[in-house]
């Protein structure tokens, strides 16, 4: 498996080459629609920017004793498929055709726990809160707090939230400090409140990169967007400070049927050990969050 290599150059909004394990995707209807708003952001930032540092290696997938009848059909057939929204750097999105980012990644782990490969079933996050996990799918992961929908939802393997870039020679650290400035926000999410409650002179925009890009640019003095598409900006782009934990809090969680309650303990006991070992801060680092 590979990682960054010391002076790697890469375009955001796709992540760094980093190792990829057995990881398979599929495709909705609405696919291709998501995927071409995600082709337009990375024209809008179409800037590389130098990378320093070793990107670390895959944590250990986790090892942990479960038996019952979903658990036992995932290893004799080999394969876990998991439904996520790949329209979303650096959580889950499509580099180069294949299903990457932090979810995925942490998909792959739970996988190879349970000796099976990953397929990951790209499904809108808009379609995950309407109908629920897809039938052909054993699990979810995303932005999928409790009660969105059915099912066992696992404790949050990550805390997002909105951020605000800024450049680092003039950070802002505070919503409080954007009042007055010309912040760019983009018009989905909840980036637009908290500029304006702030008192921003705001710039709204129809994707986050070109919020991000404005920034870069000299265009605004600000950005707010979610927490990691800011964080992975930044890192490809040096001179730009992020200050997270603006607005509120969202948790990225593991759903489960309600029919595989055996599925939903082996979740719950593979990411408290990959908590209690350090695997899923060595994600993060992976992906800069």
């Amino acid at each position: 498996m590979t990682g960054d290599d010391n002076g790697a150059r890469r375009c955001w909004p796709r992540s760094s080459e980093r190792g990829r394990r057995r990881v398979s995707g599929g495709t909705r209807a609405s696919d291709a629609i998501r995927y071409g708003v995600v082709l337009a952001a990375a024209v809008v930032v179409s800037a590389c920017a130098a990378r320093t540092g070793q990107v670390p290696p895959m944590p250990a997938p986790p090892h942990v004793a479960a038996r019952g009848p979903s658990v036992e059909r995932i290893r004799h057939t080999r394969l876990l498929r998991v439904a996520a929204d790949l329209s979303y750097p650096p959580m889950a999105y499509r580099q180069n055709g294949t299903p990457a980012g932090f979810d995925v990644e942490l998909a792959t782990l739970l996988a190879e726990s349970l000796g099976a490969r990953l397929r990951v079933i790209d499904t809108p996050i808009a379609v995950l809160k309407g109908a629920g996990i897809p039938s052909d799918a054993d699990a979810a992961a995303g932005a999928l707090g409790p009660g969105l929908i059915p099912g066992a939802v696992s404790t949050p393997y990550y805390v997002s939230s909105q951020a605000i870039l800024s450049p680092a020679r003039a950070a802002i650290t505070a919503a409080g400090q954007l009042r007055g400035l010309r912040v760019a926000v983009p018009a989905a999410g909840g980036a637009l409140d908290v500029a304006r409650s702030a008192g921003a002179n705001v710039e709204v925009t129809d994707l986050p990169a070109q919020a991000l890009a404005a920034v870069a640019t000299g265009r605004a003095q600000a950005a707010v967007t979610d927490a990691p598409l800011a964080l992975d900006f930044a890192a490809a782009h040096p001179g730009l400070h992020v200050t997270a934990g603006v607005g509120e809090r969202v948790p990225f969680v593991i759903d489960v049927p309600a029919t595989a309650p055996d599925l939903a303990a082996f979740v719950a006991a593979a990411l408290r050990e990959l908590d209690r070992d350090g695997g899923l801060a060595t994600l993060r680092a992976r992906w800069h969050l």
